[in-house]
């Protein structure tokens, strides 16, 4: 299996990789801008309409401000947390919306039989039969949809604001809401006094009577364990602390002697210890050991072992050691008669603690009632007090309850309607059908499997192309050159980019094969293979063309010249290549056209090769015109001889299933050379 690889490895890299969406939104929606522009349209055309249809509305607002302390029944229930403003206020708008405030503004504005209430005529006219419950909930549902609630920033300021097409009305309305609110909340705070005060009589009753019995029963424990203060456990409790003290110290040291024995009874090493190691004793004879082991060294080397200074010398040596020995068993034996006396130790405290907690716990025992019975007492006492007190502040005040708030701004009618804003119906009649014109180009072009822009051909390719040629000059006739900027300048650009990419931007230094091909049946390869040889030939490149279309030969229709004798013919008849070479009066392009013979067979006959072979001789460039590969399997062993192989892509008619099968055809083909993309657009 072959590798195919792009003319440009670092575009076709970055192209692998997921396409920008929104370069690929852009891209759609200039390829469908007037059916956008369409929608939009009628969608503006639309909104206008409807606003200019919709009829007058009248805003009027107040401003009421919330009081934020509520006096509690009991002191005790008062938060010293901090609450937001906005907290508060938002609690309070609900409060001011809810049907209980609404149902009040019914029967203060009498709009159960108001004339000027346009819910009440509307819900005549919907349903005769309405009985009178379902129509107050219809009005207060109809005000509550119309009542605007609203906090004014970080304060206790809120405003209340009513939309209807009678301003008289909605001042009415907000006036009426503002002041059942506060009614509301004077009512509810008498009505909760008031069930406060019969609350805490009841409570205060019960009170008094746990009281006296929780007395009671501390005086009869007292007489009968007679009891007159509570006694003191502070010394037991002092000497008991000490005495744990002392016992954790011991087992702490008897842990240290089992450890330091341990270790020593476990280590073949006793020198090793760590208290060998700090003996001063024994670091001092290391000293002297390390001394005299030199004295012993130099001596070896100026002596026989038969010298008495050096037997002298050894003797002492080992004399040290012997002392070191002595001392090491000395403390090692030390260690095990330490654990053994702290072991002695920690087991006379254990038994002292446990003899003086018995004492402690014995004496406790009275005490723990008695104390327990205390607090009950206490507490019972405190509770009372508190209740006795609040219940006598709550009958001081009942009577005399204020709203909490106050309205800082009545509501007035107004004067200039405050609705519809028919800016922005239109405003959002643009966005809304700019929204559904969106979603309409991304399913069209979703669904569409033309290949129509670069980043089409790049994600069903692979590769970037190299070159975006316009729409071909049809006005040209034969005999003309199509890269020519009089005919068209940008077509001409187009094609010196591709001439720079494709055979310019090549490594290879002459003999160059580049065959042209498209996925489809466009004619726009035979143009593109034309014009590209033209400018070549214009540039002073040797290059000649070859028309190898032998089903739809075009060459020769573009260029103006005869189809009698061509490559067909060269290759069948075995004849002189010279023959069928002509050249173009507009450019001195030397051509070969496809000829008279269409048989498929002739792209894998050996005279193919030669006539390659024979051109690569004479030529620095072969342009080879071929058919549709995926159509005529057969010209891939053509396309095999390429050194680049350039894929035609017409943009709105090539699809993308087709470039894809292409490319997959020429990966698992013996092609060996590289790959170069033209889009042309429509």
């Amino acid at each position: 299996m072959a590798t195919v690889t792009a003319l440009e490895p670092d575009a076709a890299v970055r192209m692998r990789a997921p396409i920008n969406p929104i370069l690929w939104l852009i891209e759609a929606c200039w390829q469908y801008k007037w059916l956008i522009v369409g929608i939009v349209a009628v969608g503006i055309v639309g909104a206008s309409v409807l606003s200019l249809r919709l009829p007058d509305v009248y805003t009027a607002s107040g401003l009421l401000e919330i009081d934020p302390e509520v006096t509690p029944v009991l002191p005790e229930a008062r938060s010293e947390r901090f609450l937001p403003p906005e907290t508060i206020t938002e609690t309070e708008v609900e409060v001011i919306r809810s049907p209980n405030v609404l149902r009040k503004v019914v029967d203060d504005l009498d709009l159960e039989f108001s004339a000027v209430n346009p819910v009440l005529g509307a819900l005549a006219r919907s349903d005769a039969n309405l009985d009178r419950n379902a129509a107050r909930s219809a009005i207060v549902a109809a005000l509550s949809r119309n009542l605007f609630v609203r906090p004014t920033g970080r304060s206790f300021v809120v405003e209340v604001s009513y939309t209807s097409r009678d301003p008289d009305f909605s001042a009415a309305v907000v006036n009426a809401v503002m002041g059942e609110y506060l009614g509301v909340r004077v009512s509810e705070a008498r009505d909760f006094s008031r069930e406060a005060v019969s609350l805490l009589s009841d409570r205060l009753n019960g009170l008094r009577t746990e009281l006296d019995m929780r007395e009671r029963a501390l005086q009869d424990f007292r007489n009968r364990n007679r009891i007159a203060e509570s006694a003191g456990t502070t010394i037991l409790v002092e000497q008991l602390s000490r005495l744990n003290e002392e016992l954790i110290r011991a087992q702490a040291s008897l842990a240290e002697a089992a450890a330091t024995a341990s270790s020593s009874e476990s280590t073949d090493d006793a020198s090793a210890l760590p208290q060998v190691v700090n003996s001063l004793l024994i670091q001092t004879l290391r000293e002297q050991e390390a001394e005299q082991g030199r004295a012993v060294d130099e001596l070896e080397t100026l002596y026989r072992p038969t010298h008495p200074k050096l037997i002298q010398a050894r003797s002492a040596l080992a004399a040290i050691r012997e002392t070191i020995a002595l001392e090491t068993d000395k403390i090692t034996r030390s260690l095990t008669t330490s654990e053994d006396v702290q072991a002695q130790r920690v087991r006379a405290l254990e038994v002292e603690v446990e003899t003086l907690r018995d004492r402690l716990n014995n004496q406790r025992e009275a005490e723990i009632e008695l104390r327990r019975l205390e607090r009950q007492v206490e507490a019972s006492r405190k509770i009372y007090e508190a209740f006795l007190d609040r219940m006598n502040q709550v009958e001081s005040t009942t009577g005399f309850e204020r709203p909490d708030g106050r309205i800082i701004a009545s509501a007035a009618p107004p004067v200039e309607p405050s609705g519809p804003n028919r800016k922005i119906v239109v405003a959002g009649g643009t966005i809304l059908s700019g929204a559904l014109a969106l979603a309409l180009v991304i399913g069209l072009a979703l669904i569409d499997s033309r290949l129509r822009t670069i980043a089409d051909v790049a994600r069903a390719s692979g590769l970037t192309p190299v070159a975006v040629v316009p729409p071909m000059p049809r006005e040209r006739k034969g005999g003309g050159r199509f890269w020519q900027p009089q005919a068209n300048a940008r077509f001409a650009e187009a094609i010196t980019q591709l001439r720079t990419a494709v055979l310019l931007g090549s490594a290879r230094a002459g003999d160059l094969v580049v065959a042209v091909t498209s996925p489809d049946k466009s004619p726009d390869c035979a143009e593109i293979a034309t014009a590209l040889a033209q400018a070549a030939s214009v540039a002073g490149d040797v290059v000649v063309l070859l028309d190898a279309d032998f089903a739809n030969p075009r060459v020769n229709r573009i260029l103006g010249g005869s189809n009698d004798f061509g490559l067909s013919d060269v290759i069948l008849q075995r004849a002189d290549l010279g023959a069928a070479i002509y050249q173009d009066a507009a450019s001195s392009l030397l051509f070969v056209p496809a000829g008279t013979r269409a048989d498929r067979t002739l792209y894998r006959d050996e005279g193919m090769e030669v006539v390659i072979e024979t051109f690569g001789e004479l030529f620095d460039t072969i342009i080879v015109n071929l058919p549709p590969i995926p159509e005529t399997v057969e010209a891939e062993t053509l396309a095999q001889l390429a050194d680049i192989l350039v894929v035609v892509v017409r943009a709105g008619y090539t699809t993308r299933q087709e470039l894809a099968d292409l490319m997959a055809l020429m990966s698992y083909s013996d092609f060996n050379g590289r790959v170069a993309t033209v889009l042309v657009r429509g």
